[in-house]
């Protein structure tokens, strides 16, 4: 049996725009794809170096498309899934962010793990964290 490959979430965003300008311009995410169809337009995020580190769909679905719900269009109401990205220096986005997005935290967890929370454009939350700070 083969290995899986890669990875890819896809969420399906109420604001193209306003949920491409937070992934890009405050997550520092590289966008590899984008497309305008009438079933809806989108992009899609590559992480790490060369985008080989899985990737993140945003679509902004039409009526057009077979799977459209009106929920789409709405902002989440409960933290059932949220994206957590884990960093090499939480103070190196902690001073980036500052201003930019209001966060919670930083909170070091009793398992050693430090991080950040706040909220993308349809209220979905985001984690960034890193491993046991300060050790070496």
């Amino acid at each position: 049996m083969e290995s899986t490959l890669g990875f890819r979430m896809v969420i399906r965003c109420m604001d193209l725009d306003r949920s491409s300008f937070f992934y890009s311009y405050l997550l520092d995410l590289k966008i590899v794809e984008e497309w305008n169809e009438k079933e809806g337009r989108g992009c899609i995020f590559g992480f790490g170096t060369d985008g080989s580190g899985g990737q993140l769909e945003i679509y902004e679905m039409t009526e057009e498309d077979q799977r459209f719900h009106p929920a789409f269009r709405t902002p989440l109401n409960n933290d059932k899934i949220d994206i957590q990205l884990k960093c090499a220096s939480l103070d190196e986005w902690i001073i980036k962010l500052k201003g930019k997005v209001d966060f919670d935290g930083p909170v070091l967890s009793p398992w050693g793990r430090r991080w950040i929370r706040f909220r993308d454009p349809d209220n979905l939350l985001i984690a960034i964290y890193e491993d046991n700070p300060g050790s070496a």
